[in-house]
């Protein structure tokens, strides 16, 4: 290896390690209760960016200008692997209707990642579809799915 190289591979340990440690170190989303307490007077651009950094989107989404989410380092290393929200939920639609037994490693690896990036506090595998739960429910019913959080933040706020 070449000292660039060296360089390069330390960098790329300490940025994993970094994330590493901020991931450990986030609490848990809130229950379904606790988004209600926290819902109560809040305009829809507040309860966004309330599930925004609440529920974990932004170790992989910083707000973009256009109405649409940028990444974080985290982010585009995902990215770059063709693999993101939309590609994930995809595929695990995709998935359920195959026994877990039968999966392959990749179905498995999606799956894992299908819990690491939060999916699950929203979603939820039920037999042969893909279900909400109480949370993602909630969420839903207030107009506060992914897709429309995006929309929320990502546009300037009027002052």
């Amino acid at each position: 290896m070449t000292r660039s190289e060296i360089t390069i591979a330390i960098l790329l340990i300490f940025v994993c390690l970094v994330a590493a440690i901020a991931d450990n170190s986030k609490t848990a989303p809130p229950t379904a209760s606790d988004l209600d307490k926290n819902a109560a007077g809040k305009n829809p651009r507040e309860l966004a960016q309330f599930v925004f950094d609440k529920y974990g989107c932004n170790s992989c989404h910083i707000p973009g200008t256009d109405g649409k989410f940028k990444f974080t380092p985290r982010g585009e290393q995902l990215r770059a692997k063709f693999e993101g929200c939309v590609n994930l939920l995809t595929a695990m639609n995709v998935m359920i209707h195959v026994p877990e037994s039968q999966w392959t490693a990749e179905e498995k690896e999606k799956h894992a990642h299908f819990q690491e990036y939060g999916c699950v506090f929203c979603h939820k595998i039920q037999p042969g579809r893909m279900g909400l739960t109480e949370t993602g429910a909630k969420l839903s019913a207030l107009h506060m799915s992914c897709p429309e959080v995006q929309q929320i933040i990502s546009k300037p706020s009027k002052l």
